[in-house]
């Protein structure tokens, strides 16, 4: 079992910076909190050191690089055929991330798509190979990614302070300001979100003036934004809860602020499809789980709200993890 390591306010609030922003440096850091360099540098290699801080990585815009839809499937097949099913889905190009659940044959697929139709060859192509039980799917239309909400750093967070959402920007023709160079770019951040811009420039062959031009500018348009990655049960959270949500009136956007005042929700997502609203929220235990449902029963406007768990495994040592939908909204 992973022990959980007991972090203090100041790594807390740290944490929280790099989570909205993972290239922030010590001096940016203790502008920004009031903290020393000196104080930031040390507690930040002491998280190194213990493994509570174990990477940086990206959240990224998928639209602006030309993609048309993000779908999350839920695919049921018979037990036998779980890890035949995991493998094959990780083959196809398409795939962004695949997940099992903790009951054996519930598969959870996250899929990239360049056009709508090729969301039907992927369903296809799976029914033609698997005897699928069920199938439901949702179409990521809007996203919210607000993963510095957590409960850990709630001292550290101003009042009445709302969700940091990602500069989206008026871009004209933002497609086609997406060239190969900015993709290399956001590949090798996806990688190692920290690494220096004389390191990126040198492996995509421009110069470090160059990278952190393009860096800036895919940030400032809300193309990419670069993450710290923790390990999520050092920090004490046991598992990954996802609502599935139903509206009963108009009042969408007024439901997700309510939401995202929630400590330990991380991500909001519109969908289309047979839910109006995915949920996502880190927790740590049991007590937390039912407050964070009590919490969103009592929004109005909400009719029904589905749960799924998934356990942080001792495997799951990265979080967030790489190439995450950045906020749309």
């Amino acid at each position: 079992m992973v022990q959980v390591k007991q972090i203090s306010e100041v790594q807390a609030e740290i944490l929280r910076q790099l989570l909205i922003d993972g290239r922030k440096n010590a001096r940016e850091i203790a502008q920004a909190t009031g903290l020393s360099e000196k104080v930031v540098e040390r507690n930040y290699r002491k998280m190194e050191k213990t493994g509570i801080i174990t990477g940086a990585t990206i959240h990224i815009n998928y639209k602006l690089f030309g993609y048309k839809a993000v779908a999350d499937m839920l695919i049921n097949v018979y037990f036998r055929q779980s890890d035949q099913l995991i493998e094959y889905l990780r083959k196809m190009p398409e795939t962004y991330s695949v997940t099992n659940r903790d009951i054996e044959g519930n598969i959870s697929a996250v899929f990239i798509l360049k056009t709508l139709e090729q969301l039907n060859e992927v369903k296809d192509s799976i029914r033609r190979n698997f005897s699928v039980l069920e199938m439901k799917t949702a179409i990521w239309t809007e996203v919210r990614e607000m993963h510095y909400n957590l409960a850990i750093t709630e001292k550290n967070r101003k009042k009445n302070e709302g969700p940091i959402i990602a500069a989206t920007n008026t871009v004209k023709n933002k497609n086609q300001c997406i060239d190969m160079i900015d993709q290399k770019i956001a590949d090798q951040l996806a990688e190692n979100g920290r690494i220096s811009m004389k390191s990126l420039g040198k492996k995509i062959g421009i110069s470090p003036q160059a990278a952190k031009r393009r860096y800036e500018r895919l940030k400032d348009i809300g193309a990419l934004k670069v993450t710290i990655q923790v390990n999520p049960n050092r920090i004490g959270y046991r598992a990954l809860c996802i609502f599935f949500i139903l509206i009963s009136d108009g009042k969408l956007d007024l439901i997700i602020d309510k939401i995202s005042e929630i400590r330990d929700i991380i991500s909001i997502m519109k969908t289309t499809g047979d839910y109006d609203l995915q949920v996502y929220a880190m927790v740590q235990d049991l007590n937390r789980l039912l407050s964070i449902q009590e919490e969103i029963g009592k929004i109005q406007g909400i009719t029904k709200a589905d749960i799924e768990l998934l356990r942080f495994d001792e495997k799951w040592t990265q979080w967030p993890t790489p190439r995450q939908y950045i906020s749309t909204f």
